[in-house]
């Protein structure tokens, strides 16, 4: 099973079992999450990563 199918697949059983119904999609982006804190909404989106 590829990951990403997995991914769904876990999505879709958590949301079943907080709400009790399946959910109506799931939807996948990309992203970036800073875990050090930087304050991009200062530079524009932008920073340097120390």
């Amino acid at each position: 099973m590829s990951a990403p199918h997995q991914l769904d697949q876990r999505a879709r059983n958590a949301f079943r079992e907080a709400f009790g119904y399946p959910p109506g999609s799931v939807a996948v982006a990309p992203g970036r999450m800073n875990i050090v804190g930087e304050h991009t909404d200062y530079n524009q989106g932008f920073v340097l990563p120390a």
